[in-house]
C-alpha cells in the first residue's frame, strides 16, 4: 500500500511538472509578443553633455528590439549628431526629428 502511495504522489508530481513546462512556453510566447508592441519613447532637446551616457546605461545588457525611440525637439547642440553616432553603432534605437515624432506618435495612437 505505501508503494502504491509512493508511485501515485510521484505520478501527480510527473504530471504537474508537465503541465508547468507546457505553461511556461505559452507566457513566454505571450511575453514575447508583448515585448515587441512596447515602446520606449524619449524626448530630448539640448543635451549632448549625457545623452550618450545616459543611453548607454539604459541599454547596458538589454536588447530593446528597436523599441527604444528617441524625439529630437529641436536641440540647437550636437544632440542629434549623438544620437546618430549611436543609432549607427547598432543601439537597436529609432532617431525621428520633431515632425517625424508627432507623426510617430499620432501613428501609435491609431
Amino acid at each position: 500500500m505505501l508503494d502504491f502511495l509512493i508511485q501515485l504522489v510521484l505520478w501527480i508530481l510527473c504530471i504537474y511538472g508537465l503541465f508547468s513546462i507546457i505553461q511556461d512556453c505559452v507566457n513566454f510566447n505571450t511575453y514575447k509578443k508583448l515585448e515587441e508592441n512596447i515602446k520606449f519613447v524619449m524626448t530630448v532637446k539640448n543635451v549632448e553633455n549625457g545623452i550618450e551616457e545616459y543611453i548607454r546605461e539604459l541599454t547596458y545588457g538589454r536588447n530593446f528590439y528597436n523599441n527604444l525611440v528617441v524625439i529630437d525637439l529641436e536641440s540647437e547642440d550636437d544632440t542629434m549628431e549623438i544620437l546618430h553616432k549611436l543609432e549607427r553603432e547598432k543601439f537597436n534605437m529609432k532617431v525621428l526629428e520633431k515632425e517625424e515624432g508627432i507623426n510617430y506618435l499620432k501613428d501609435m495612437v491609431k
